[in-house]
């Protein structure tokens, strides 16, 4: 047991120990009902407040279509078993001091690389149960949300359930939509990326000005 911790607390798998741990305190939160848990994974024509740079990478190493949490738990955990198991079969070979350095960072690269193929080979069974739950555009217009923080010309966030699951989204109005009212989705603003809304029942009056 002593080895375990000296391992996992100790270069190189304490990098993968760290970001284990903030994985495991995000599902920690999310179980508490403090995060969305349902967040989808996010589409490329959809904005995210930049995430979707993130999604574009992921997907074209194999780890999209499946929430970013999701994944970046998979290349953590394989990270770590890869690292891990590094350590404790091979760095014992290595004297201490600057071979064992210098061992750990081969560990270390190596376990990063193989990682993303090893959690690639995990998620892919699980793609499935996500697909439904992606979003883009098209999805969100039309869609009625509720107003997180005060919606006006320059700033603005609506929660809106699109394929069962939340999204929040940057929303701007012409009309002051107050929190807690509801707003319908009008039009997308690519340049901006942000979304406009207006009130709902301007919306069914037919004011969508």
């Amino acid at each position: 047991m002593e080895a375990f911790f000296t391992i996992t607390f100790s270069f190189p798998t304490l990098f993968w120990t760290g970001l284990l741990l903030f994985c495991l305190l995000y599902w920690a939160v999310a179980l508490m009902g403090l995060a969305d848990l349902d967040t989808p994974d996010i589409d490329a024509d959809l904005p995210d407040g930049g995430l979707e740079g993130i999604a574009g990478v992921m997907a074209s190493l194999g780890l999209g279509e499946v929430p970013l949490s999701v994944a970046l738990t998979a290349v953590s955990l394989c990270g770590w078993t890869i690292s891990y198991f590094g350590d404790l079969l091979v760095l014992s070979m290595f004297a201490s001091g600057f071979p064992s350095i210098i061992g750990g960072a081969l560990v270390l690269l190596v376990s990063a690389a193989l990682s993303i193929k090893s959690a690639a080979i995990v998620i892919g069974p699980l793609k499935p149960l996500f697909r439904n739950s992606r979003a883009c555009n098209n999805d969100v217009l039309g869609k009625t949300g509720v107003a997180i923080y005060a919606i006006s010309d320059t700033t603005g966030v609506l929660d809106c359930m699109v394929n069962g699951a939340h999204l929040r989204l940057e929303a701007r109005s012409h009309s002051e939509i107050a929190p807690g009212e509801k707003a319908v989705v009008i039009k997308y603003h690519k340049h901006d990326a942000v979304y406009q809304v207006v009130p709902e029942a301007d919306f069914l009056t037919g004011m969508t000005r």
